[in-house]
């Protein structure tokens, strides 16, 4: 198996299509999906305008719950990986479900209930580590410490065994394996092609 890191913001429905696309493609490929977490409105937040990615005056983990839209997603996220990397990618795939094509509410616990339920976590234990904020707080915190430190800007970004990484948008949810695994193939061969090819684009 290979790990690959995955950085995700639940409010990003890029994030979303990129998940569901690595979950089909990691057991045709013999890849470990390893989730982590970027934060949109920590990177895009006014009072970090023009600072250093490494150095954010306003930082995520230390703002109150009511003052973002993703911060209880991610602690609950934090909640849900403390019953494994498998239960995690559960978790992290019912509630951008639930978000995204569902419409729930990130701030509402029974979005996170339902995600547990479909997800088939220990709910009980699930509430009791969401419950302790303040550890899943210091986990977020060193998320996004770590997406800092290798140039995360957006999500989904992939980093490859081979330390490559990437932030690979896909603009329709792409389920079909086959389609699936072509696609991965197609955006690891541009990570690993000696023209280091920065930026593909296309216009609006």
């Amino acid at each position: 198996m290979q790990t690959v890191a995955v950085y995700l913001d639940y409010l990003c429905p890029f994030a979303w299509r990129g998940l569901e696309l690595a979950h089909v493609v990691a057991p045709h490929l013999g890849l470990d999906l390893d989730l982590r977490h970027y934060s949109l409105e920590q990177g895009n937040h006014p009072e970090n305008a023009g600072l250093p990615r490494h150095a954010p005056v306003w930082k995520l983990a230390e703002q109150p719950l009511e003052s973002s839209r993703s911060l209880r997603a991610f602690l609950a996220s934090h909640a849900a990986r403390q019953q494994g990397r498998a239960a995690h990618l559960r978790f992290a795939l019912e509630l951008f479900r639930l978000h995204h094509p569902e419409k729930r509410d990130l701030g509402n616990d029974e979005t996170f209930v339902d995600a547990v339920s479909r997800a088939v976590l220990d709910l009980e234990r699930f509430m009791a580590d969401l419950e302790d904020e303040e550890a899943r707080r210091h986990e977020l915190a060193r998320d996004l410490e770590a997406a800092a430190e290798l140039g995360v800007f957006g999500t989904p970004t992939f980093v490859l065994p081979s330390g490559d990484a990437a932030c690979f948008r896909f603009t329709q949810l792409t389920t079909e394996p086959e389609l699936a695994v072509h696609l991965w193939e197609l955006f690891t061969a541009v990570l690993h092609n000696g023209a280091h090819i920065e930026t593909i684009k296309r216009p609006p």
